[in-house]
């Protein structure tokens, strides 16, 4: 199910404070780092550590995972585009949003 854009934020409000943030190089297997999320504007703000942040200096597209809860049946996925490059010994990821979309979990 297509989340319009403009409207993550309103809709990720109802998974929490603290989603997976997934990067990955294109050399090595992907990385998944639980964090913090809030919002500047229409970008989504994390914190990542140094594996995190290096990374994206080479593949600076993401993806922001919100796990389905009790209260949220589905999982929150959206992908983006990390808009400058971090510090690269880690800290605070902006990350612009080019795509979201709810996905249902898999049958038991």
């Amino acid at each position: 199910m297509q989340v319009p854009v403009d409207e993550l934020q309103a809709v990720a409000a109802a998974y929490g404070p603290a989603a997976y943030v997934l990067t990955a190089t294109g050399d090595g297997p992907p990385r998944v780092t639980h964090s913090a999320v809030g919002f500047a504007g229409a970008d989504i703000v994390v914190r990542l550590g140094r594996s995190g942040c290096r990374a994206l200096a080479t593949n600076p597209v993401v993806c922001v995972l919100w796990a389905a809860t009790s209260d949220e049946p589905m999982s929150l996925i959206v992908d983006g585009t990390v808009v400058g490059l971090p510090d690269p010994d880690g800290g605070e990821v902006r990350i612009r949003p080019t795509a979201a979309v709810k996905h249902r979990q898999a049958p038991a």
